[in-house]
């Protein structure tokens, strides 16, 4: 099961470095064997730093001499990368560097802009906002003692090469500590794919499973790859997929690409209505790197944000799916079956064939027409407009894909019933050919 391996690489303190990072690698390589890029913390790129490795070793808050909270009581229970600070506060002064979730009143959050903007680096506490309100006016006592030591930021890499060195990336970020769905729920379904594509006897494209940071992970390695990002032509960024609401697709930048066309086609085959954006406006993540100028990845995001429970302690293994854990997978292996399928033809003959004549045996009967008569019509109206313009389709330039959407029918029976052209002698493949 899906969520059982979620739950096996759920219990990390996972950030940008550190300890937790270094000890989930096992658990990662049990699956797959990845490969493991490091960076040295304290390396720039475009203003990005990786950040140190950075422990809490005391973190409490008293009043009267009484402790009356405790963050190392919960690994969230003290804002990532803060500093160390000892002394006495008012209590408007501690209330500022105190931070709760108004949507999970007793839940903890998870504090993490000092990951991405070290700028704005202080001292703090997450909290219950139910422990918030309980706070009196008096002088309270803080003793919140940090570390920064040198460490690197790990990069886990799996390649599945396939016929071709185009590569389809799939990419999950590590970077929250103790949170389910953001984003061990990506990647669970990251290992899960991988894991099916390769026991398939053939694969057109090559595939690659990257867990990293988000943003700074993702930007460092693939500034390492040099020439040979050139190779990755598409990715589908899995964030959040574990809860129950609706999968989302997010498009590309462009939002022209064959992946968009490929994912749009399979959501509408399963879903029916489904809920859709343009880049960045449905769920922001690792897209902006694989998109940014100088590689200009088409980048499709799969996800089921906005969930009850993000970033606080609330986002458990317990709080996922396991059915929407497993849709995601079929979706996401449903899009590549279908890039993997979408493949460029051309007509071989030459003038009007019987398709009906034994010697092809082509002509598509139609279907019995079941209840909806009138879609019965519609459809056969449709797969008989195909076989009359198919010869005219198959010019050399139109993908299989553009061919099922100007027509309104299901990619995968098109392949199909056009693969039997090519068995008869009638097309050839003249790119991408499966």
């Amino acid at each position: 099961m899906i969520k059982d391996l979620v739950a096996k690489l759920y219990p990390f303190a996972y950030s940008v470095t550190g300890d937790g990072n270094d000890s989930a690698i096992p658990a990662f390589q049990s699956e797959l064997p990845f490969k493991v890029h490091e960076f040295q913390s304290g390396r720039e790129l475009n203003g990005w730093m990786v950040a140190p490795a950075w422990r809490v070793r005391k973190a409490l808050i008293k009043r009267d001499g009484q402790v009356v909270y405790d963050g190392t009581a919960s690994p969230l229970g003290v804002i990532t990368l803060s500093k160390s600070f000892v002394g006495r506060v008012d209590l408007n002064t501690l209330k500022q560097h105190l931070y709760f979730s108004d949507e999970c009143p007793d839940a903890i959050v998870y504090h993490w802009t000092a990951l991405y903007r070290p700028q704005e680096r202080s001292w703090g506490f997450c909290v219950p906002r139910t422990f918030w309100e309980t706070l009196r006016e008096g002088c309270y006592e803080v003793e919140l003692e940090t570390e920064e030591v040198p460490g690197t930021m790990k990069v886990l890499d799996y390649f599945l090469p396939g016929e071709s060195s185009e590569t389809i990336l799939l990419n999950a970020h590590n970077c929250h500590p103790y949170q389910a769905n953001d984003d061990i729920s990506g990647c669970a379904v990251g290992i899960r794919a991988m894991q099916a594509l390769a026991m398939q006897p053939r694969r057109r494209y090559s595939y690659r499973l990257v867990v990293a940071p988000e943003l700074i992970g993702t930007a460092f390695w693939l500034d390492s790859l040099g020439d040979a990002a050139k190779e990755l032509r598409y990715a589908i960024m899995l964030k959040s997929v574990g809860n129950r609401a609706p999968l989302k697709l997010q498009d590309s930048y462009t939002g022209t690409s064959a992946i968009d066309s490929a994912a749009h086609h399979v959501f509408s085959a399963r879903y029916g209505d489904y809920v859709s954006g343009a880049f960045r406006t449905i769920y922001g993540n690792d897209e902006t790197v694989f998109e940014a100028p100088g590689y200009e990845i088409p980048s499709i995001s799969v996800t089921r944000y906005p969930f009850w429970g993000y970033h606080t302690s609330q986002d458990t293994p317990d709080a996922l799916e396991e059915d929407a854990l497993d849709d995601c997978l079929q979706t996401v292996m449903t899009i590549l079956e279908t890039m993997e399928k979408n493949v460029t033809l051309k007509f071989a003959a030459k003038g009007l064939v019987a398709l009906s004549h034994p010697r092809f045996d082509l002509y598509r009967a139609a279907p019995a027409p079941g209840i909806d008569r009138q879609e019965y019509a519609a459809i056969n109206a449709r797969w008989n407009l195909l076989m009359n313009c198919l010869p005219r389709e198959l010019d050399g330039t139109r993908s299989l894909m553009e061919i099922a959407e100007k027509y309104e029918l299901p990619f995968g029976e098109l392949h199909d019933y056009v693969m039997r052209w090519v068995d008869k002698g009638l097309a050839t493949c003249v790119r991408d050919c499966c």
